[in-house]
C-alpha cells in the first residue's frame, strides 16, 4: 500500500513558527523535522508525504 501525498494550508502565524523552529534548522533529520512540525500542527500519523502551503504558495515538505 503506497502512502498518499497530503496538502496542508497553514496560517501566516503557523508559517512564522515553522520557519523559526523547523525550516531554519538544517541539522534536523526528516523524522526530527516531522516531530517539530507536529508541535505546531497535527500531521497524518501514517507517514504520508505532507506539502505545506501558505496563501497558495509552497512553503515546504515534511
Amino acid at each position: 500500500m503506497s502512502k498518499k501525498s497530503v496538502r496542508i494550508d497553514v496560517s501566516s502565524e503557523q508559517l512564522s513558527s515553522l520557519r523559526k523552529e523547523v525550516f531554519s534548522n538544517q541539522r534536523l533529520s526528516g523524522e526530527q523535522r516531522r516531530r517539530a512540525v507536529r508541535r505546531i500542527m497535527p500531521l497524518p500519523t501514517d507517514g504520508s508525504h505532507v506539502d505545506l502551503y501558505c496563501d497558495g504558495n509552497f512553503v515546504g515538505t515534511v
